[in-house]
């Protein structure tokens, strides 16, 4: 039962569409973390059938494009975005630790948010109308589940900032059962992507490169602001993501 609660309530935070079974236990966030991946390969699933939609409908090559990179925001209500702003406004500053953790927590919008954000989009942009003709099934629905796994690997294993809402739930033992189960998910994903991709070779370097991405991104942001947070992880899927569908674009 914990399973069942612990991926909805994975559902209901990270997703904005309506959830099934809404139910709440705070001592289970850990758990919630722990399904990242799965909750990546609901993303995953509906942007598949998105791709399917656009392919049926024919639609214009830009509309198309339009249309997948907004689902890809969208379905996490812009949470990610948050954190990808939020974070290269406090990096961007280039002010004392102190300073960027402030500038992290605060609400308002700089102008490192929305430069970066502008190129982010671009860069979205650019690639998936590139890569859209020939996107592969398989290869679209990892790439929101390895962005997630690595983010959530990271949040479950790296000391969190003093104000992340991550710091109770860090110290709460035998963590590892919950990577353990961030991997098993990302293997599972994995074999069932690579199964429905035509193109495999071009899928597996992309999961490499979403992975490899993921990891120096969220190190970089840690060492820049001191420990790992929800806003740390929004930044990572971002950017974990671009690298993923510009590699599609590039190939």
């Amino acid at each position: 039962m914990k399973f069942i609660i612990g991926f909805f309530m994975a559902w209901g935070n990270f997703i904005t569409l309506p959830c099934p079974y809404k139910r709440w236990d705070s001592t289970l966030k850990n758990m919630m973390l722990a399904f990242l991946p799965s909750v990546g390969a609901v993303v995953g699933l509906l942007w598949m059938g998105l791709l399917w939609l656009f392919r049926q409908l024919e639609l214009p090559l830009l509309v198309g494009g339009l249309v997948m990179i907004f689902y890809i925001f969208a379905v996490c209500g812009f949470m990610h975005l948050d954190g990808f702003m939020d974070c290269n406004d406090a990096i961007l500053s280039r002010r004392p630790l102190e300073e960027r953790q402030r500038i992290l927590k605060d609400s308002t919008v700089g102008a490192f948010a929305v430069v970066t954000l502008a190129f982010l989009l671009l860069g979205w942009f650019a690639a998936m109308t590139e890569a859209l003709p020939s996107l592969d099934y398989g290869a679209l629905l990892l790439l929101p589940v390895v962005s997630r796994g690595v983010s959530g690997l990271h949040v479950l294993t790296c000391v969190p900032i003093g104000h992340s809402q991550y710091v109770k739930d860090y110290e709460v033992p035998g963590r590892w059962k919950y990577r353990a189960a961030v991997a098993a998910q990302l293997a599972v994903w994995i074999t069932a992507a690579i199964l429905l991709s035509v193109n495999l070779s071009r899928t597996l370097v992309m999961t490499a490169v979403i992975t490899v991405s993921g990891i120096f991104s969220c190190s970089y942001a840690r060492r820049q602001l001191g420990g790992m947070s929800g806003d740390i992880a929004g930044y990572t899927i971002c950017i974990s993501e671009l690298a993923g569908i510009l590699t599609l674009a590039v190939w």
